[in-house]
């Protein structure tokens, strides 16, 4: 389906320089017609990924590329059982050499399946802040290390609320949690708003 779709894509882009150059527009011109397409279709994707609010324009683009291991693990969030979960987030780890990425998937799948020496160990690794601090923080608030589950290096709006509202479903409060989660949810924009949304509807079947 997607091949179809991009062979038409390109298609309608060939017949369009093809009826411009016919209609005696000049080469430089029918250029910066289809770079200012690409950058549109380039910004687009990045306002999706990083800014929008617009969750259905999220939903679209994590089915549209669901095999891809990043957004199968979204995908799976948002419509798999725990164990599609735990084998998007293996792929993951097996596809993404970068330390810092590696480690905080291993550091979530870790979470997951409630082993928190291995998410200790996968925390100290990640080694890129605030993906550290974050990982570090969300122990202590599972653990019940109030001083030490917040940090100035939280840089991101949301991460605080959301280790907030992690420490508040440890303690089965469901008001803290729902203050918390909106609150996080809220500051995030873009596949992380749309990550959090998730995460936080799984966390809410164990309050």
């Amino acid at each position: 389906m997607k091949i179809t779709k991009l062979a038409i894509f390109y298609l309608v882009i060939f017949m369009l320089a093809l009826l411009l150059s016919l209609a005696g527009v000049r080469l430089s011109i029918v250029l910066g017609i289809f770079i200012l397409i690409a950058i549109a279709m380039i910004y687009r994707h990045i306002h999706i990924v990083f800014w929008t609010n617009n969750m259905k324009l999220v939903d679209k683009l994590v089915k549209d590329r669901k095999k891809h291991p990043f957004f199968a693990y979204l995908y799976a969030a948002a419509y798999g059982t725990r164990e599609d979960l735990i084998h998007s987030l293996e792929t993951a780890i097996e596809t993404y050499k970068q330390p810092a990425i590696k480690y905080n998937y291993k550091f979530i799948k870790a979470i997951m399946e409630e082993n928190l020496e291995e998410a200790k160990d996968a925390a100290n690794k990640i080694n890129k802040e605030p993906l550290t601090s974050y990982a570090k923080c969300y122990i202590a608030a599972l653990e019940g290390r109030t001083t030490d589950m917040r940090s100035d290096q939280l840089t991101k709006a949301w991460m605080q609320p959301a280790i907030e509202a992690v420490y508040a479903s440890t303690l089965k409060n469901e008001a803290a949690f729902g203050q918390y989660q909106k609150e996080s949810i809220a500051f995030a924009r873009g596949v992380q708003k749309y990550a959090l949304i998730h995460t936080f509807e799984h966390m809410k079947t164990d309050l």
